[in-house]
């Protein structure tokens, strides 16, 4: 059942998947109108789960479960990453790549391979104090405390080891 993404309460658990590629508001409509079917059938044990969802920056599928009316099961989960990966075959798109990483440019949300990060973070591009977007959030409010963080407080602190900014 899908309720309103501010409907879930704060501790709930999120999944944040990032697509390879920034999405255009057409495949946005059509991605959001599976989700929509997806999570309205959605269920952990035969138990409806309530959840939601938010497209944000044309980039990022942002899935949170009501847990004050259930949680999702084992079993539950895999229909989610199955759901994903459907999704990923159907659009031409992968949601499940951990390998790229995002970043503000200015007002500009930019995606780019570890290697052009770092290649970035060596032409003085990326600084530490550049803010990146954080995707291994647990609970719903982590988005609004953790989410966007300087790379300097990420796991990208490593490569800026011996550089100065």
């Amino acid at each position: 059942m899908v309720i309103e993404f501010d409907k879930i309460s704060s501790h709930s658990p999120i999944w944040v998947f990032q697509s390879n590629k920034i999405l255009d508001s057409l495949l946005v409509t059509k991605i959001e109108v599976d989700i929509i079917n997806f999570l309205n059938n959605w269920t952990s044990h035969n138990l409806e789960i309530k959840s939601s969802y938010k497209i944000l920056h044309g980039l990022f599928l942002i899935i949170s479960v009501e847990s004050n009316f259930s949680n999702p099961s084992g079993c539950s989960i895999d229909k989610l990453i199955n759901f994903i990966k459907k999704i990923n075959q159907l659009y031409d798109i992968d949601f499940l790549n951990r390998l790229n990483i995002s970043y503000r440019d200015g007002n500009m949300v930019k995606l780019v391979d570890i290697a052009g990060f770092k290649k970035l973070i060596l032409e003085g591009t990326i600084k530490s104090d550049t803010i990146i977007f954080n995707n291994t959030l647990n609970i719903k409010a982590e988005l609004n405390e953790n989410w966007e963080i300087k790379a300097s407080k990420s796991w990208c602190k490593k490569y800026f080891y011996g550089k100065q900014n």
